[in-house]
């Protein structure tokens, strides 16, 4: 009698799947947790049960082997693209985001796969081991029907209670179920199962409800001067009482606990003046250079400054730092936030409160709606008008350059528009030349490469391309201060910097190494999101800012500075001289004058070991980062700002009182990062 045998040809496809999982975990996270091999040896059984069960119906070995074959093409091309897109995004892509930014990943794919590291080619090994297999191994093709669905069914049961496992403020269950964490899902399940979660994600992620922590919004330190801000919140808690939406109440309840920051020393102290604000493309230390940037050193060294200003690179990133800076809102991370709320009014934003107070409001860009469409996004967040670069090229003296257009010329337009404008004024200036590539020639990138090899001949080609690029915008910013000053306007126009995101693809060990004689403390991987973050007026003293901030938190210190009506509840960052902010990046780790947290290992890294920080401390303020996330999704997902209209624009009212009185520090922490500082 002859024994039975059993279909074994899923170890064709499970063996090259299994190694592709260990290949992509050893060169992205460099280790592995048991129950995270655990969790991705049985789903890449289950997938090559199913794999299997799809395959017994074609009788054809050529034709089983070719199925195959593509599937673990895909993967092994899926899992390289999702390496180099980690690499130079510092986040995993999804649908979500790509479907967006299709047009700009084809735009740019040859340059995005010519970053890939030569470790990555590894994700195609499996490839290979694939055929030899097939080639010099023969798995038994003989047994019941029934097997690989029995075992598929089994390996999907035994990942089951493999799923709930975690103690960070998200268990890993929620955090898969919620999309809210792409690297924790791609560690703690495998990038093949982050595949089929990002597909379903499309359609379904799981409600979060969100646990408001009373005790999170007493730990500010609510700074007190001769001024009070005091607001009126009868017609609000009116509109909360009739509220039967559970989500809005949510919102409401989270919004109204927040604290009404009070007056600060800054508070006012550019009231009435004009206000022009750059997003600059790509903007970074290495763009300050005495000798060939002299204006954006002046205004470095001259203006405000904050030295521990981030960036955080937000999976859609120039959209979603653009709106940031308008709504200090945290975006989502599975689609692009911009394109996705387009329409939707927010009335609490920062081009409505400049409205508001009698603003002329304009923003312009020296490109087109190729990838965010600001034509309807500007508009319902208090523009008046936008001008891309289809409006500026119908003047026909202007000079079309090849690739990324002169941020000198879009200035000049800009300078324009703003004496057209017959009172108090808000320009919006977003720029483009210093984009990527920068280790191709260029018309900007290859401009002033001979003054560059002049004071900096040793450069590499990407940083000299880079920084002619930004001499281009230098020559913008002395055009416009030059005009400021000519009609009488410098003393009371205030001008902002800030960046959308690092340089892509340049070797960011070099760029920090480069740069420290700016800020020293540019390392590691904090040291790439650290930015420059400018206000100049050239009526004020020079200040240096240390307090710990991000793109977050512009909203509020501009608010507060210029005198505007605004709730400072409204936004998810703070006014940054109100005290020491928590930066929260992109993928939920934050960092603040304590130290640095990474939410994928649930590890705590203190800045000063001298100082101990107690896992209390860390836990309140993993809550308020979490809770500062689901309540931006919530606000987005229910048009909150829309509905409450009547808050936007609230009963805001400054009380002078004739003492004035000085905030003790609440909490412990606080002290602790006064001695840091002293310590530094």
């Amino acid at each position: 009698m002859k024994k039975k045998k059993f279909d074994i040809r899923f170890l064709y496809m499970f063996i090259p799947l299994f190694l592709l999982e260990l290949l992509f975990h050893i060169v992205q996270f460099r280790s592995f947790e048991p129950f995270s091999l655990l969790r991705m040896l049985f789903f890449t059984l289950f997938l090559s049960f199913f794999i299997a069960l799809i395959c017994r119906s074609f009788k054809s070995d050529k034709v089983y082997f070719i199925v195959g074959l593509i599937i673990l093409i895909w993967f092994c091309f899926y899992s390289y693209a999702e390496l180099i897109f980690k690499n130079n995004m510092n986040d995993f892509y999804s649908f979500g985001t790509v479907s967006d930014g299709a047009g700009r990943i084809a735009q740019y794919a040859l340059i995005f796969f010519a970053s890939a590291k030569l470790s990555y080619y590894l994700c195609f090994v499996p490839l290979i081991v694939y055929i030899l297999l097939h080639v010099f191994v023969k798995f038994n093709q003989k047994g019941p029907f029934q097997l690989p669905a029995i075992f598929c069914i089994l390996s999907f049961l035994l990942m089951i209670p493999m799923m709930d496992l975690g103690s960070g403020v998200n268990s890993i269950l929620k955090t898969y179920a919620t999309f809210s964490n792409k690297t924790i899902i791609v560690d703690k399940f495998g990038i093949e199962h982050f595949f089929f979660r990002d597909l379903s994600a499309l359609v379904y992620k799981a409600p979060d409800e969100i646990q408001i922590d009373e005790e999170i919004m007493d730990n500010e330190v609510q700074i007190i001067t001769e001024k009070s801000r005091v607001i009126d919140d009868t017609e609000w808690k009116s509109i909360a009482a009739a509220e039967e939406n559970s989500n809005m109440q949510t919102i409401d309840k989270y919004l109204m606990g927040k604290p009404v920051y009070q007056p600060n020393e800054k508070t006012g102290e550019f009231e009435d003046y004009n206000f022009i604000y750059f997003m600059v493309e790509a903007m970074d230390y290495l763009a300050i250079d005495k000798d060939l940037t002299p204006t954006l050193y002046k205004m470095y060294t001259e203006g405000y400054t904050f030295y521990n200003h981030y960036t955080p690179l937000y999976s859609c990133a120039t959209g979603e730092s653009e709106l940031v800076s308008y709504l200090s809102i945290f975006p989502y991370v599975n689609v692009c936030t911009p394109n996705y709320i387009a329409g939707i009014k927010y009335y609490e934003a920062l081009p409505y409160l400049f409205k508001n107070k009698g603003y002329a409001t304009l923003s312009m860009h020296n490109w087109r709606d190729e990838f965010y469409d600001r034509k309807v996004i500007l508009p319902s967040l208090g523009f008046d008008v936008y001008y891309d670069i289809d409006d500026i090229w119908k003047d026909t003296s202007i000079k079309h350059t090849n690739g990324w257009q002169s941020d000198a010329m879009l200035i000049e337009q800009a300078i324009k528009k703003i004496d057209e404008i017959d009172g108090k004024f808000f320009c919006d200036i977003i720029t483009s030349v210093m984009h990527f590539p920068y280790d191709e020639s260029s018309y900007w990138g290859d401009y002033y490469l001979d003054q560059i090899n002049e004071v900096h001949p040793d450069w590499s080609i990407d940083f000299k391309r880079y920084v002619s690029k930004c001499m281009d915008f230098d020559n913008g910013l002395k055009i416009l201060l030059d005009y400021l000053e000519e009609t009488g306007k410098a003393d009371n126009t205030v001008l902002c910097i800030y960046a959308d995101h690092r340089p892509y693809w340049m070797d960011y060990d070099k760029v920090m190494e480069a740069t420290r004689w700016i800020n020293p403390d540019r390392k590691g991987e904090n040291g790439v999101y650290r930015s420059p973050f400018i206000i100049y007026n050239p009526a004020s003293e020079p200040e240096v800012n240390y307090n710990y901030c991000s793109t977050l938190d512009h909203v509020p210190t501009i608010a507060n500075l210029f005198g505007l009506d605004f709730d400072p509840r409204l936004y998810m960052g703070s006014d940054i001289y109100n005290g020491e902010n928590t930066v929260i990046l992109a993928n939920g780790n934050w960092i603040n004058a304590n130290g640095y947290y990474d939410a994928t290992s649930e590890k705590f890294t203190s800045s000063n070991p001298s100082v101990p920080v107690d896992d209390a401390y860390i836990s309140r303020i993993n809550t308020s980062v979490q809770n500062t996330i689901k309540i931006s999704y919530l606000i987005m997902d229910e048009d909150y700002f829309d509905k409450r209209r009547p808050i936007c624009s609230p009963k805001n009212t400054i009380i002078t009182t004739e003492v004035e009185v000085e905030a003790e520090p609440d909490s412990e922490t606080e002290a602790e990062t006064e001695t840091y500082y002293e310590d530094q």
